[in-house]
């Protein structure tokens, strides 16, 4: 396990301070714990307080650690705070060992994202595609919005939609070609 001992230092709201999810960033010291063995990876990183106050019961933490981009479960910790877990992939891409200082930059909480009206249009074909979205976790949907959001042109908007609603009406519960690290990279990169 790693601890932390970190101080919030700022908070922007989306990209260049417009719109979207919060960004949060705060500096950690990575430090390893005696249990290490038993959780089976590195270690993990105490969210500062602060910051595990403003995620508002978020589950899954979106962000950067050095720059290296990660999504990884949030877990309760016994201060009432929050913990994550630093695999050797995170600890590999941040260029951190224990001991070392690291830059985190994190999404904090979104509201359940709208429907756009041409996906809202596409679903009225697919019955089975549209019980299986609104069985879908929120970052499930968000995924999904997020991929069709991320299209450059009007025909890959479009294509993006009927691919979701064909891979909903086929049972997978994530789109299949989403870099799901796009949209946080743009929203926490400078």
């Amino acid at each position: 396990m790693i601890r932390v001992s970190a101080k919030l230092k700022r908070s922007v709201h989306g990209k260049n301070g417009a719109g979207g999810p919060a960004v949060i960033r705060f500096k950690a010291r990575l430090t390893r714990h005696p249990d290490v063995a038993k959780n089976g990876s590195l270690g993990s990183l105490d969210v500062p307080k602060a910051v595990s106050a403003r995620l508002n019961g978020m589950i899954t933490l979106e962000g950067t650690i050095n720059g290296h981009p990660f999504r990884a479960p949030l877990e309760p910790n016994a201060s009432g705070g929050h913990w994550l877990r630093v695999n050797d992939a995170m600890r590999r891409g941040a260029g951190a060992k224990t001991g070392d200082m690291v830059a985190l930059a994190v999404l904090g909480p979104e509201p359940e994202p709208a429907v756009p009206s041409d996906l809202r249009i596409a679903f009225a074909a697919s019955k089975r595609a549209t019980t299986l979205w609104k069985d879908l976790t929120r970052i499930g949907r968000l995924d999904y919005i997020r991929w069709i959001d991320a299209a450059m042109t009007p025909q890959t908007r479009a294509r993006r939609v009927r691919r979701t609603v064909e891979q909903l009406a086929e049972g997978k519960r994530r789109p299949c070609c989403v870099n799901v690290y796009e949209f946080m990279l743009s929203r926490v990169q400078q």
